[in-house]
């Protein structure tokens, strides 16, 4: 008995466990180091960068702490400049009183006036009236340069001592004016430009940081290290070139710092540098402690996975009896077959699929419990068969199917003697109870089979089977039936999409048999296939009802035979209606009413030239509901025909429940009208009929003496080939149209 496939071995030994368990160890070490080495590198980087935009941001600050104390030294000149250009347009004389206004709306804090002797005329503070100045006096160092205009760094004014800024301007007549600005107006403005103000500003924000400020010539000018100013900083000192993008990492104080030398310009010029150094405290115990989070981690992870594949070690032989034997019933299953086909070689080879009937409604009605037993025993039942034949061996295939593949077995005979002992499955135990089998054979010549194709060819045999014939060998012509099948159901759904041409209407006229006129016409569906040709009505309807498509071709069909209607009525024709064939499946669709109502109200036409037939299928159904949909139809003003009467469920009685308009006889009764047993039956039918006030019409009328038969048994409207088969629209129009020529003539 088949086990596993002979490529799959048993588990192996302890090996298998160490060998992969040590590789892991080895991995995760690795994967440990590499990991922890990243995330070093990550943080560090993250460092670098973090680092190397404080120390941009803060150079960029003092670059401009410096342009922005250059701007107020610029505009402080420019100020006490206008001053003195405003005051060299004054020709007229002016009074120390004119001057303290000018002073104040000049923003200035005083105003002296010298005449060519450098002696004080005029003062906005009337001090120091005739004042003359000394020898190597700042104003006069001025006027004797050939200086226009002149500003001062702030100084103590020589008389009062008081700190000024100030400016000279010389006038045209050889005086000149003396401006100032009182230092303590500004000094709390050039505080705030301190270098080393600023420099503890920025390090009180990163408390991390270490910064020195460098003048041009490498003079520490600020720090934050108090012990450091005023010292000389050589690039060797600090281990940098100026530069942006160097850095490195230095210790200072038993810590570790990185270090950057960052250029400060004003206006493109060299100003000075800075030197900021990042201490690397905290990242390194973040990482000591992720190192420390990470080795655990997997640790924790190497041990889970060592417990896991000794588990997969233990349980590895069932995993594999899993992958190729049925869980259920223990048969191997379809991975098993297409392996034990691979490995097998033999000259002849046959393939069985054996399918329990109707096996959903056991588990509905019995439980899905007892589905599964009646699966085990069909199983236990096929490996007895096997361990008593041993060219037999049984698979599970799917849910309810099973295979049986037999080896070295030639002979058709005796392969159908297996399928009929196996058909006997159902008496070997009473779960089985009454299912039924069915059986598809395929017989292969080796030696080596196709297991794919095998299978294929063995359900198309199997999809051909039915209740009368239960066992079938495979042949060409199921699969070429199979294929057209397919072939017509994708043409009926192309037709569907809107494809012309596919299906089509043809139009067979009913007569009144007491006035020889044309009353209605039946409207039959005809198929035209691109790759078959012509396609019979019972096939393309079957197919339709088989693959749920009958719904949606029965309102095609009604859509085509309403467009009849539109071309009966733009000829002048009203009264002439027309009969669709209509499935018991459509009519008990909900939107069934809805639609037709919506069809005439889009094509047009009144509902009374509409007509609706029906087959005998349809008692079958719900009659109450059945009834409730004709009473709609009815009151539209839809007759209503029931089709072939007296071939299926229907009976007279049932009629009374039903609101119809017609009976047509089926055919079948109209052959054997010379037969006087079959006379009196079809008398009955249409004397009950009338009784019951329903009218009839017979189908299949076909010479003149089955014509003349009816008309004496009093059938009320006739259809066959005798007056013309079913012809195209515009040959009904015509049949029309001779018809009312006839009834003209004299």
């Amino acid at each position: 008995m088949l086990d596993l496939p002979k490529n799959k071995k048993t588990l192996n030994s302890w090996k298998s466990f160490i060998v992969p368990s040590l590789l892991i160890f080895v991995l995760f070490l690795v994967a440990g180091l590499l990991v922890t080495n990243a995330l070093s590198t990550f943080y560090y980087q993250e460092r670098v960068q973090e680092a190397s935009l404080l120390a941009k941001s803060y150079a960029s600050v003092l670059s401009t702490v410096i342009d922005a104390e250059h701007q107020l030294d610029l505009q402080l000149r420019s100020t006490l400049k206008v001053a003195g250009v405003i005051m060299s347009k004054y020709t007229e004389p002016i009074s120390n009183a004119q001057l303290a206004t000018m002073a104040e709306n000049l923003d200035i804090d005083v105003i002296y006036l010298y005449d060519s002797n450098l002696t004080i005329t005029h003062s906005s503070d009337d001090k120091y009236i005739g004042w003359i100045t000394p020898a190597s006096h700042p104003v006069r160092d001025f006027y004797e340069s050939t200086e226009q205009f002149r500003a001062e760094e702030i100084r103590a004014d020589t008389e009062s001592g008081v700190l000024y800024k100030y400016g000279y301007y010389r006038f045209d007549d050889g005086r000149m004016v003396q401006v100032g600005i009182l230092a303590s107006n500004i000094e709390e403005l050039y505080a705030q430009f301190e270098p080393q103000y600023i420099v503890e500003r920025l390090s009180k924000d990163a408390t991390h940081t270490r910064l020195a400020f460098l003048g041009p010539e490498g003079k520490v000018i600020a720090a934050t290290d108090s012990s450091l100013r005023g010292s000389v900083l050589h690039p060797d000192t600090i281990g940098l070139p100026i530069s942006a993008n160097s850095y490195i990492k230095t210790g200072w104080e038993g810590r570790n710092y990185l270090a950057l030398h960052l250029p400060i310009t004003l206006k493109e010029a060299f100003a000075g540098s800075l030197v900021l150094y990042y201490d690397l405290t905290q990242m390194e115990k973040l990482i000591m402690r992720l190192t420390i989070i990470i080795s655990l981690t997997l640790l924790v992870f190497y041990l889970l996975f060592a417990y896991s594949l000794f588990t997969v070690y233990k349980k590895n032989r069932r995993i594999l009896h899993l992958a190729y034997l049925d869980e259920l019933t223990g048969l191997p299953n379809l991975r098993n077959y297409h392996a034990y086909l691979e490995e097998l070689r033999c000259q002849h080879l046959a393939l069985i699929v054996l399918n329990p009937l109707n096996f959903r409604l056991v588990n509905i009605l019995y439980g899905y419990d007892h589905g599964n037993s009646v699966l085990i025993q069909i199983g236990r039942h096929l490996r007895e068969i096997s361990m008593q034949k041993q060219n037999l061996q049984p698979f599970r295939l799917s849910d309810d199917r099973f295979l049986v593949v037999i080896k070295d077995e030639a002979s058709l005979d005796r392969l159908l003697a297996i399928c009929k002992e196996l058909l006997c499955i159902k008496e070997e135990t009473n779960l089985v109870g009454s299912i039924e089998v069915s059986i598809g054979l395929v017989q292969s010549t080796g030696p080596s089979h196709d297991a794919t194709r095998l299978l294929k060819e063995a359900l198309i045999a199997l999809n051909s089977t039915s209740d009368s014939h239960l066992i079938q060998a495979y042949n060409t012509e199921l699969e070429e039936k199979l294929i057209r099948v397919d072939a017509i159901e994708q043409e009926i759904k192309q037709a569907l999409g809107g494809e012309e041409g596919i299906i089509s209407l043809v139009f067979q006229p009913i007569y009144d048999g007491d006035v020889g006129q044309i009353v209605s016409f039946e409207a039959l569906a005809r198929m035209k296939s691109k790759k078959l040709g012509v396609i019979h009505p019972l096939e393309f309807i079957a197919i339709a009802e088989k693959r749920q498509l009958i719904i949606a071709l029965g309102q095609k069909i009604l859509s085509l035979a309403c467009d009849f209607i539109t071309q009966l009525r733009m000829r002048g024709i009203y009264e002439v209606s027309v009969a669709v064939n209509v499935s018991a499946l459509q009519l008990m669709e909900d939107s069934f009413i809805s639609h037709i109502v919506n069809l005439s109200k889009e094509k047009q036409i009144p509902l009374t030239q509409l007509e609706v037939e029906l087959t005998e299928s349809v008692f079958a159904q719900d009659l109450q509901f059945i009834a409730t949909q004709l009473e709609e139809l009815r009151a539209l003003g839809i007759l209503v025909a029931i089709d072939d009467f007296g071939t299926g469920y229907s009976s007279l009685s049932r009629l009374e429940t039903l609101p119809i308009d017609y009976l047509k006889l089926d055919r079948s009764f109209v052959e054997k009208l010379q037969n006087s047993g079959e006379h009196g039956f079809v008398s009955d039918i249409i004397s009950l009929a009338h009784h019951i006030d329903k009218l009839v019409i017979a189908e299949g009328v076909e010479t003149e003496e089955q014509e003349e038969e009816l008309q004496k048994l009093g059938c009320d409207y006739m259809q066959g080939y005798l007056y013309s088969r079913p012809v195209p629209a515009e040959q009904a129009l015509d049949l029309l149209l001779a018809a009312e020529n006839n009834d003209e003539q004299p």
